[in-house]
């Protein structure tokens, strides 16, 4: 992994519409892209999950039915 993580205060937030990081302000980005990510992946029937630890990295895990 790399990059610059995720603080753990933030995950429970991630999936909500309109929800940017407190280190976004660079990024580019309107805050639904993990909304809507995860609205799919439940569509399908599959899960989504994050890890992640500030300075380490993040890693999304999806899962899918077969």
């Amino acid at each position: 992994m790399n990059g610059i993580g995720i603080d753990a205060n933030e995950l429970p937030y991630i999936f909500e519409r309109y929800y940017r990081g407190t280190n976004t302000t660079d990024a580019l980005g309107s805050g639904h892209g993990m909304a809507i990510s995860r609205d799919i992946i439940k569509a399908h029937g599959g899960t989504v999950t994050v890890t992640s630890a500030r300075g380490s990295g993040t890693t999304i895990r999806i899962e899918l039915p077969a």
